[in-house]
């Protein structure tokens, strides 16, 4: 079977030397607030990955040089290379974390080649990648809003490839707000429109997605071999981003089997590619996995220590559907330490979130821990009404190992 095509994935020295020449960088680099190595650089030693990691999240605390260089970009390029330059800036501001200044180059996108035919895919990857920064947000309703706009265009003009990555987004973020349903609907619609395409990539991307849901689902053996699918074509081209994704959910399966000591491990090498690569939103979460086993394991200091690091990307990311699982393994930490007020404080805070995010799935889990949180405080009617609450979302999606949990702890 062939393999998906390597994307080239760039940082911003790479997208500088590709669109402007020596004497232009130099110049430019003058201006920037923070400077460009205008030269390839090698790949980085394991042994600098926690400084790198503490580069990639104070780089935050710095002016972005994507403005400076669109400004000398448009003055000097032409059309069509602009808005290459521009479709790289915006990417490459997403994987990083730059979410503000990846709206900003999409949007631009958008305005300029909004109504011209002979740019309809510009224009609507553009859209989607638009509602791709928002539901990383959890701001539904404009992510669906954008989605819907790439969609409409794509139809138009019998994109079927469009029209999948469309899908596959929908379906991801009904599975962020746990309508696993629907979710699989959107992933099987997406298949559908590649039947007869060669697209392994975006195949393997859905494929990834269905091993989410069944993981959820309790079907683990099926959802690892969708993930070891995926892997092993985006390893046969050296998809790092991707790779560290996987890496990632299979960590997170690991730890719903009781897996610990391998879900560290699969954490561990997602930790190391995102903080090699600058992949923020993935480092964030894989350090949040790691919160969670701690705190499963009693390891309460590691789990305080990498919950930290998760909450301070959170916030840098303006991503509140972490900030609530980072509240509620904190929750967690004081409960089991006995520090009730608090960890009724955070499991609530979690709870609030959660719910207006409209994320049923996690509100139902955090219903959970809320519901362990008054059983050892002895609140009876309140450990019941979490309980059932938590139980009523397990039912509907068929997890039948939470479901028996809590028909135990409710005994």
């Amino acid at each position: 079977m062939k393999t998906p095509k390597k994307e080239k994935e760039d940082n911003l020295s790479d997208i500088l030397i590709e669109f402007f020449d020596a004497k232009t960088i130099s110049k430019l680099n003058k201006k920037l607030p923070v400077k460009i190595q205008a030269y390839r650089t090698p790949e980085i030693s394991t042994q600098t990955t926690d400084i790198i990691s503490s580069e990639i999240i104070n780089s935050f605390q710095t002016d972005s040089p994507i403005d400076f260089i669109i400004t000398k970009a448009e003055a000097i390029l032409s059309e069509e290379k602009f808005y290459k330059l521009l479709s790289k800036l915006g990417n490459y501001a997403i994987v990083s974390g730059k979410f503000s200044s990846a709206v900003y180059t999409f949007e631009k996108l958008v305005a300029i080649t909004k109504g011209e035919n002979k740019l309809n895919n510009i224009t609507a990857d553009s859209l989607l990648s638009l509602g791709d920064i928002f539901s990383k947000q959890a701001l539904w309703g404009i992510s669906f809003n954008y989605i819907n706009g790439a969609y409409n265009i794509f139809r138009k003009f019998n994109n079927d490839k469009g029209c999948a990555d469309c899908e596959n987004l929908l379906g991801t973020i009904h599975g962020e707000l746990g309508n696993l349903s629907q979710a699989h609907i959107h992933f099987e619609k997406a298949l559908s429109f590649l039947k007869n395409k060669k697209d392994y990539s975006t195949k393997a991307k859905i494929e990834i997605n269905l091993g989410i849901i069944n993981n959820i689902q309790g079907n683990f053996d099926l959802a690892l071999k969708h993930y070891n699918n995926a892997l092993e074509k985006f390893n046969s081209v050296n998809d790092l981003k991707i790779i560290a994704e996987i890496k990632h959910n299979i960590g997170m399966l690991h730890s719903k089997m009781h897996l610990y000591r391998q879900a560290i491990e699969e954490f561990d090498q997602s930790i190391d590619l995102s903080s090699k690569k600058g992949y923020l939103p993935t480092l964030g979460i894989s350090y949040l996995g790691k919160a969670a086993v701690y705190a499963i394991q009693k390891e309460y200091k590691l789990s305080s220590f990498f919950a930290e690091k998760a909450l301070e990307i959170c916030h840098k990311l303006n991503d509140r559907l972490s900030l609530a699982e980072v509240y509620k393994i904190k929750g967690i930490i004081h409960r089991d330490t006995k520090d009730y007020e608090l960890a009724e404080n955070y499991l609530c805070t979690s709870l609030r979130i959660n719910k207006e995010l409209n994320n049923e799935m996690n509100k139902a889990e955090t219903e959970f821990e809320l519901g362990l949180l008054y059983k050892y405080m002895q609140k009876k009617s309140e450990k019941k009404s979490y309980f059932v609450s938590a139980k009523k979302y397990f039912i509907k999606i068929g997890a039948l190992k939470e479901v028996k949990e809590i028909d135990r702890l409710l005994k």
